[in-house]
């Protein structure tokens, strides 16, 4: 079996993106245990080391041209041009976009938000998948998306999907199978950071401004009702400018007891993240829940957003606030602080959790969809 994947939105991404990561993965799953062989077309922007996993010449590079015409064009013409020209069996569409006649069956990776209102400014290409999103759930011949709740959205959105719609489990990263720290590494890691105090851990990815001076200020109510020396370590940067950000920050009460690894390496914000007393993640951003798995192999207790993408994954295994109210963001923090035995068993409850999660689950779900298009010889 040849299947054409469409890498273009995968460049777009960035390299950081964990959903690239899982689709590159799960295609290298597939070549190695399926014998299926790939074709990934990417634009002229890419580059050797872009996307892990894939080079030489498994690679189509194809000039793109810009603008929503310029995706219309890649999607219309140049997509299905190339399944022609290859023979190839299926073609996989990695930015919930279809061609509109591809000549072979299409398979459709949603994003990590189906709903483009929950989306916002995230999207490259906002328009273009939003206006042909109902087509293109009308094409494909099977959709994979990352949540119960999306697949209940578009569901919903476009009835008589049901039969095409599968989910695929979320999976941890490669820092995902590396388990607690041992108390001589986590003091290593506090000195070196956090001038050797506990501190919480927040992920800002997905953030914006707003979003920001909300975590700030419940900090800052925390800190004055508990009179700790907790610190918050802030890692990654945020959507827009920092300046503003940055300015706050030299005013703030309790600016001592912020730091912000704007620029870490992989390697070291997954060093942080094992030692830290709790993690904070309030801000989706373009996850798929691998930083939760992760905290849950770590020994690392995890407040995350109250209706979010990763509530569905927590269950009871995290303790949920609004990232908009920073007094109900504040209460879990005091919460967390004060209960020791409620901490620990929320650690207990992530390590059973996290068992329900597993790499090999999530490809043979992929398995089972493209099965579900074009029985598999093997």
């Amino acid at each position: 079996m040849l299947i054409l994947l469409d890498g273009r939105p995968l460049q777009y991404a960035g390299p950081g993106s964990e959903r690239s990561r899982y689709i590159l993965v799960a295609a290298a799953a597939l070549a190695r245990d399926k014998g299926v062989k790939w074709l990934f077309v990417v634009d002229h922007t890419f580059r050797p080391g872009m996307l892990d996993g894939i080079s030489g010449d498994s690679v189509l590079v194809r000039r793109a041209l810009p603008g929503s015409f310029g995706w219309r064009w890649w999607y219309d013409r140049q997509i299905p041009r190339l399944a022609r020209q290859y023979h190839a069996d299926m073609v996989m569409l990695t930015g919930g976009i279809t061609a509109k006649s591809a000549g072979v069956p299409q398979c459709l990776w949603m994003p990590e938000n189906a709903n483009p209102d929950e989306n916002g400014n995230r999207r490259l290409y906002p328009s273009i998948y939003r206006a042909r999103l109902a087509a293109s759930l009308q094409r494909a011949a099977v959709i994979f998306c990352f949540t119960g709740r999306d697949r209940n959205w578009l569901a919903g959105y476009r009835p008589g999907l049901e039969e095409k719609l599968f989910v695929l489990p979320t999976v941890p990263e490669d820092a995902g199978t590396k388990g607690p720290l041992s108390d001589a590494e986590k003091e290593e890691i506090k000195r070196t950071f956090v001038r050797g105090r506990e501190y919480f851990l927040a992920d800002l990815a997905g953030a914006g401004e707003k979003e920001v001076m909300n975590l700030l200020k419940a900090f800052s109510l925390f800190k004055k009702r508990q009179q700790s020396n907790m610190q918050l370590l802030l890692t990654g940067g945020i959507n827009g400018s920092t300046e503003t950000i940055r300015q706050r920050l030299e005013t703030y009460k309790y600016r001592e007891d912020v730091h912000w690894q704007e620029d870490r390496s992989t390697a070291e914000g997954g060093r942080v993240s094992r030692a830290a007393y709790a993690a904070l993640l309030l801000f989706d951003g373009q996850t798929l829940g691998a930083p939760l798995l992760n905290a849950w192999t770590a020994g690392v207790p995890v407040i995350a957003a109250d209706g979010g993408l990763l509530q569905e994954i927590a269950g009871d295994a995290a303790l949920l606030a609004d990232a908009g109210d920073p007094a109900s963001l504040a209460a879990q923090l005091m919460r967390i602080y004060k209960d020791e035995n409620g901490r620990m068993d929320l650690i207990r409850r992530g390590f059973d959790r996290r068992g329900a999660y597993s790499r090999r689950g999530s490809i043979d779900a992929l398995w089972e969809g493209v099965g579900k298009v074009f029985r598999p010889m093997n």
